[in-house]
């Protein structure tokens, strides 16, 4: 099985598995899709998609430890740091081939 993740080859079986593994949960790509356009913090995530906001943090850090999230953060007027998250992905493409295997792009 060959996977591109965001332009380049990836070689390691367990984030092959790892990159399956988000594509096929709902609320992983709930998260991607409703933090495409703009970026959106967890609060807004959890509203947005109806996830709680435990699984929302949990989800964060594995889409962005894969590389499929950008976290951008700031502080705001009361000195209180803030996190928003952008996803980095816009499409993801599974092309099922006998010869020479399955393909999984993500872009």
């Amino acid at each position: 099985m060959q996977v591109l993740l965001l332009g380049r080859d990836v070689e390691q079986e367990d984030t092959r598995i790892e990159i399956l593994k988000i594509i096929s949960n709902e609320q992983a790509m709930q998260i991607l899709e409703c933090s495409m356009d703009t970026p959106k913090s967890a609060h807004e995530i959890n509203s947005a998609c109806n996830i709680p906001l435990t699984q929302v943090y949990r989800w964060i850090r594995k889409l962005h430890n894969l590389g499929f999230v950008k976290i951008s953060g700031a502080t705001n007027n009361s000195g209180k740091k803030y996190f928003m998250y952008k996803s980095k992905v816009k499409t993801v493409k599974v092309t099922l081939d006998a010869i020479p295997g399955p393909r999984i792009e993500v872009s």
